[in-house]
């Protein structure tokens, strides 16, 4: 979307192939009885540089998420947080038992370390795993057991904290100097923004799959699920083994894959708003949940009136089927909620089988660029950046700037 509408903002005539009804991705929304659910659980972060280019953000009707989490201790929790904007959080900063004196410290000192510096340049440098990052830092286990590991696995979505600590800096930046949203109306309306003057010049074909690139002397042709057409120049903006297959290429770092149960319950089961964190979950596969949220505590206009709406995030793909997970799922929230669990019902179970890819130390010194092996094609996506909305938007532009000559964009570093 991003690269489209920036070339047809500079008067190129562009045709967008969307395989599905609906644009987007994985940044989509859906109904499904009256509740409005995501592709998996997702926030906004409003700092994200190519956010703040491409959105207007005030069109958006974004809810402010709070900066912090419950940490579930059986029936009891400790939160954590930003107690610049959650004051909620200052007594359990003070008093939890999942972090040590030093660890309070030590966030002081994390946070003015991503504070101080231009946030393009926490990507680079030397890396290592942040769990060995955190640790070189003096972070007690139990703080990264807590916090850390069930917090960055829900970005990550992978909970051992083997992401490149460069990037983990990266993402504590935006988290700390900006808001984290979600928009009232589902995630969705992201990507429409951004499609809405595609879609008014009639730029977007649905429903049309990409099935074969063929380079010739004039360009490229390329053959659809509807037929057959052809361009000066394709850009190939789809998930990497979507793009892997197009373009007969290997493509560095495979999927990583999450899960995601939707519930609803017709009584408030739990009042806390914030984010709940799981400290025994997926590190030793002693648990299933990572994290959770009762998303209708924030916006009640997800759920039908009197309703009440969680999402409960699930890393990887369990070998269960949806009824056995669902069961397995309802015990480890019996934990935090005792009988009341029974007043859950199951709305929906998720799974997306490329929701990122894995991003360890050093990962993008292997990134592929934009251009590609055939003349006249070239590759966009987070694949070439990093996993995520600013990763996708960033390499949108890029791609755009390739086919406009525009120097300026293409020279911008990753992130900035």
């Amino acid at each position: 979307m991003t690269a489209a509408r920036t070339l047809q903002r500079a008067g190129q005539r562009v045709r967008v192939l969307e395989a599905s009804a609906v644009v987007g991705g994985r940044v989509k929304s859906r109904e499904q009885s009256g509740f409005t659910l995501d592709a998996g659980y997702q926030v906004l972060f409003e700092a994200y540089p190519a956010v703040q280019r491409q959105l207007d953000l005030s069109a958006l009707d974004l809810v402010r998420i709070p900066p912090s989490a419950a940490i579930k201790l059986g029936s009891k929790e400790e939160l954590l947080g930003d107690p610049r904007r959650d004051p909620g959080v200052i007594p359990g900063l003070l008093t939890a038992s999942s972090l040590t004196v030093k660890d309070r410290l030590l966030f002081g000192r994390l946070a003015a370390s991503v504070a101080l510096v231009p946030p393009h340049t926490l990507l680079t440098g030397p890396d290592e795993p942040t769990r060995a990052y955190l640790k070189r830092m003096g972070f007690s286990d139990r703080v990264l057991e807590c916090f850390f590991a069930p917090f960055f696995g829900g970005i990550f979505l992978k909970r051992d904290l083997s992401t490149g600590a460069r990037l983990f800096r990266y993402y504590l930046r935006m988290l700390l100097s900006g808001p984290i949203s979600l928009p009232r109306q589902g995630m969705s309306v992201l990507s429409e923004q951004l499609a809405s003057e595609l879609v008014s010049g009639s730029a977007i074909t649905f429903n049309a799959r990409a099935l074969k690139l063929t380079p010739h002397s004039r360009g490229v042709s390329v053959t659809t699920s509807l037929g057959e057409l052809d361009a000066p120049q394709v850009i190939v903006a789809t998930d990497p083994p979507s793009a892997a297959r197009l373009l007969g290429e290997d493509l560095p770092y495979g999927s990583v894959s999450s899960t995601y149960l939707y519930y609803t319950a017709d009584a408030p089961i739990d009042p806390q708003f914030r984010l709940l964190l799981n400290p025994v979950g997926g590190l030793n596969n002693t648990a299933l949940i990572n994290n959770a949220q009762w998303l209708s505590h924030l916006i009640p206009e997800r759920a039908p009136a009197g309703q009440h709406l969680l999402t409960v995030t699930v890393l990887g793909n369990p070998e269960l089927d949806d009824a056995a997970l669902d069961t397995a799922v309802r015990a480890e929230l019996s934990v935090w909620y005792g009988v009341r669990v029974s007043l859950l019902r199951t709305l929906a179970v998720e799974r997306i089988a490329h929701a990122q890819y894995p991003q360890p130390p050093d990962y993008a010194a292997h990134l592929p660029g934009h251009a590609t092996r055939w003349p006249g094609v070239l590759l966009a996506g987070e694949i070439t950046s990093m996993s995520g909305i600013q990763g996708a938007m960033e390499s949108g532009e890029k791609a755009a700037a390739i086919v406009l000559g525009d120097l300026a964009t293409m020279s911008r570093p990753r992130g900035a």
